[in-house]
């Protein structure tokens, strides 16, 4: 697989993005990487790259907050280093990739396996995390209303009880 541009998406600490950035240059020795990160962490990614980008805005990485400057650009892949092993919690940078021209995206884990992130699996995740953020809201509303219908009625029901 021949990768001359890769984009590197700061999202964890520093110390696991020295060891991306080895792996990603013991893989892709001739390739030529960009680090986008928050204004932050501008300083400090000089040292990593020959080019840097920042990140505009002071929230996380965002659908909805796209970079001009970045869907000018055009990448072989995007590396999303995430801080453990499956990448669970990084949705809104997985989902932000979606606005960067990309061939390829992957996930770079702690355990620094380079894991393909095809569009439909962001896509599927974001599905299941509203699947999931639906029902628990659906329990909470149906446990909410047995508390609170039913803890009022037990009280009155149990009110003239004497035999404790």
């Amino acid at each position: 697989m021949m990768m001359r541009n890769i984009l590197v998406i700061r999202c964890t600490n520093l110390q696991h993005l020295d060891k991306v950035f080895e792996t990603l240059r013991a893989k892709f020795p001739d390739a030529k990487t960009t680090l986008l990160t928050h204004r932050h962490g501008a300083a400090q990614a000089a040292s990593y790259t020959e080019a840097v980008v920042v990140y505009p805005y002071t929230k996380n990485y965002g659908v909805f907050r796209g970079m001009k400057s970045l869907s000018e650009m055009n990448f072989d892949a995007v590396v999303i280093p995430v801080g453990n092993v499956s990448g669970s919690g990084f949705l809104n940078v997985f989902l932000f990739t979606l606005t960067i021209k990309a061939a390829l995206r992957f996930t770079c884990n702690s355990a620094l396996e380079l894991k393909p992130l095809p569009k439909r699996k962001i896509i599927a995740l974001l599905l299941r995390n509203i699947l999931y953020t639906t029902t628990s809201a659906m329990l909470t509303v149906v446990a909410s209303a047995v508390l609170l219908v039913g803890w009022p009625v037990f009280a009155l029901l149990t009110k003239g009880d004497k035999r404790r």
